[in-house]
Formats: structure tokens, sequence, C-alpha cells
């Protein structure tokens, strides 16, 4: 009686987690117009999660769509599987931050987006981790002091500032 109890729980699980997990869909099986990915059978904008490979099998990219637009988080991948860049999207416009990898996973750049502009506080380094540039962003502009490459340039004044 108690193992036909767990194998129906067990089964009735299997089946509650199947309606919330979704498999993944290659973008490549999506059909494209403009920025906006469809179901090549209905044409209607897709909403779930996707991945993109490299033409090796390796995977280059993943995250979600939502009505066919790039939401949340998304990573791009190097060929040898680390991260290469983290963003983040809402409603397919860059929003929210974003960081960029080398090769030998150091850090290369960090930042905000707003409005698919860079906004706000802003870092890149040198491969080997130095500071190469800091400063702050005012949608797509730059503004305030900056350190760029040894060298302190002045923008004007950012907004909030």
């Amino acid at each position: 009686m108690k193992k036909m109890v767990l194998f129906l729980i067990s089964i009735s699980l299997m089946g509650a987690t199947g309606l919330y997990a979704q498999s993944s869909t290659d973008l490549g099986d999506l059909m494209r117009r403009g920025d906006v990915y469809l179901q090549p059978e209905t044409r209607e904008a897709y909403t779930g999660a996707v991945f993109a490979r490299f033409e090796e099998g390796m995977i280059s990219e993943s995250g979600v769509l939502e009505n066919g637009k790039k939401e949340g988080r998304y990573e791009y991948f190097y060929l040898s599987g680390r991260i290469r860049m983290v963003e983040t999207y809402n409603g397919g416009i860059l929003e929210g931050p974003t960081e960029t990898y080398f090769k030998n996973e150091q850090l290369a750049d960090k930042g905000n987006y707003r409005e698919g502009e860079w906004d706000g506080p802003y870092e890149a380094y040198w491969v080997r981790g130095w500071l190469a540039e800091r400063g702050n962003w005012a949608l797509g502009e730059r503004c305030g002091d900056w350190i760029s490459f040894g060298q302190t340039i002045m923008y004007p004044a950012c907004p909030n500032e």
C-alpha cells in the first residue's frame, strides 16, 4: 500500500512539474521579423526559454522571450562555454545591469542600461583586472568626471549631480 501511494505521488509530481517547465527552443527554429521572434507554424510571437548554438554545437546564447522579445536576464557565451556577456532586457530593450567578460573570465566592463542607452555608473577593466575606465552615463552621454586610461576627463555634469 505504501509503495502504491508513493508511486501515485511521484507520478502526480512529475505531471505537475511538466505543466510549469517548458523546454528551451532553438532560436534557429523560430522566425525573426525585426526584433520579434515568431513561431513558424502560427506566426505568433513566441514566449518561452530560448537558446542558440555555435556551428560546433556549443550554446552561444540563452534567455527568455516574452511576446517575441528578449525579457529579463540574457546570457552570451564563448565557444569554450564560459560566459561572455550578461544583459538585462525589458520588452526587447536593454534595461538594467550588464556585464562583459574576457575569455579568461575576468570582468571586462559593467554598467547599466535605461531605455536602451548606457545610464549610471560604468567601469571597464584591462584583461588582467586593472581599472581602465570609470565614469557615469546619462542616457547614452558621458557625464561628470571620468578616469579614462590614466587620464581624468571632465564632461558636463550628470543630471543628478
